[in-house]
């Protein structure tokens, strides 16, 4: 029974490193994958929020390209020794063309509202991936654990009738009872873990996680030495909110300053005075005398170079953030990849081998038991580094700005 049971943990083996295994990696993401993180982020309320966002940042810029200043109607009647009935209209006219300037405040505004709805659909898209990574990690182990659990159960059992049989002493059988505890303190851990990444997935998703895509391809190779950082850095999403917020700024300066210029009033009048026809014209202009609004201009010059301080220093860390993504992604990727080459196939002789020499009667049953158990440990290793480079990838995706084109995410019409 003991020799069936190590078969089957084998065997079991076997089928969780070929869910880890990968294939040749691809330039984009599996349809599978990319069409579950669509359908996701269709139905999740933070990116349903920036689409309402651009919708209403698109609004303001509908309202600021509005002519400033309507008509104005007057009618006079005055009733004495003379009647007199006048009728007139005037117009404030907006000289110094502010429309303009709040149209392209508004505008801008727009746009970063657009980048924004790109970074986060891009961050969303990240999110879900490195949890999709940990529940799948945290369910693979979990099979493991399980199965490494029964086999130590079945082994304390075995051990305590070999015991009464007098083949084994009660060191050995205390030692088994040791392995059995620890191999189900274990299994409740991987349990545990397997909820917490349920539970992160339920959040991103808004169900449970069921028929979640598996991670089975490889991602594709980067080389952090030959990346065009510059080139990535400015098609970042994030890196377009803030150069669209300080456009937006430098705007409001020209604003600010338009704003600074009076704008007249132009009024014409007809009417009748008993007999007599009254025409007239009008012109008034506010005198900007007690207020010059010079303040407004310091305020809003003073933010501009307060926006443009925050962009140099988002720029600083997207850079930092983007060689470190890569750097950790090519190691990740470099370690799972020495793993499938050298690593994978020693764990099969490894655990070939034990099987000969216990069959063989060369390694009594507990130092059988506690090899296997390395060997088993190892195997969960391997599938923490899997689950580690996918996280490392989705880092990537990240940091360069890259998910929309590798998930194809970029709706029809929007540019890349």
């Amino acid at each position: 029974m003991f020799k069936q049971c190590l078969y089957s943990v084998a065997a079991g083996a076997c089928v969780v490193l070929a869910s880890v295994a990968v294939a040749e990696s691809p330039t984009v993401a599996d349809p599978e994958l990319s069409g579950w993180i669509k359908e996701v982020l269709l139905q999740n309320p933070e990116m349903q929020a920036a689409e309402a966002a651009v919708d209403a940042a698109s609004g303001r810029y509908r309202a600021a390209d509005r002519p400033l200043f309507n008509p104005e109607l007057e009618f006079d009647y005055e009733n004495s020794d003379v009647d007199t009935t006048t009728g007139g209209l005037s117009q404030a006219i907006d000289w110094a063309d502010k429309r303009g300037a709040r149209a392209a405040v508004a505008d801008y505004e727009r746009i970063a509202a657009t980048s924004e709805l790109r970074s986060t659909r891009q961050r969303l898209a990240a999110d879900l991936l490195q949890a999709l990574a940990d529940w799948n990690a945290a369910e693979a182990i979990s099979r493991v654990s399980d199965e490494q659990t029964t086999l130590m159960t079945r082994f304390a059992r075995l051990a305590e009738r070999r015991r009464q049989a007098g083949d084994l002493s009660q060191v050995e059988l205390d030692l088994a009872h040791l392995a059995a505890a620890e191999a189900a303190f274990e299994q409740a851990s991987a349990s545990q873990n397997l909820i917490m990444a349920r539970r992160t997935l339920a959040v991103l998703t808004g169900h449970d996680a069921t028929g979640m895509p598996a991670l089975s391809m490889q991602p594709p190779v980067i080389e952090p030495q030959q990346l065009d950082t510059d080139r990535l850095l400015n098609e970042l999403p994030l890196m377009q909110v803030a150069l669209a917020q300080v456009s937006a700024a430098r705007a409001g300066v020209e604003l600010t300053v338009r704003e600074k210029k009076p704008d007249p009033t132009f009024g014409f009048r007809i009417g009748k005075e008993d007999s007599d026809t009254l025409t007239g014209l009008t012109f008034s202009v506010p005198l900007f005398v007690r207020n010059t609004f010079s303040a407004e201009v310091d305020v809003a010059n003073a933010s501009l170079i307060q926006t443009e301080r925050e962009a140099a220093n988002i720029r600083r860390q997207a850079s930092a953030d983007l060689v470190a993504a890569a750097e950790v992604y090519q190691n990740s990727r470099q370690a799972w990849n020495n793993w499938e080459a050298s690593g994978a196939p020693r764990l099969s002789q490894r655990t070939d081998l034990l099987e000969r020499l216990w069959r063989a009667g060369e390694l009594n049953t507990t130092d059988y038991l506690v090899q296997l158990k390395q060997a088993l440990d190892t195997e969960v290793s391997a599938i923490e580094q899997h689950g580690r480079m996918w996280q490392a990838w989705a880092a990537w995706l990240a940091a360069s700005g890259q998910a929309d084109q590798w998930l194809n995410l970029t709706p029809a019409g929007e540019k890349q």
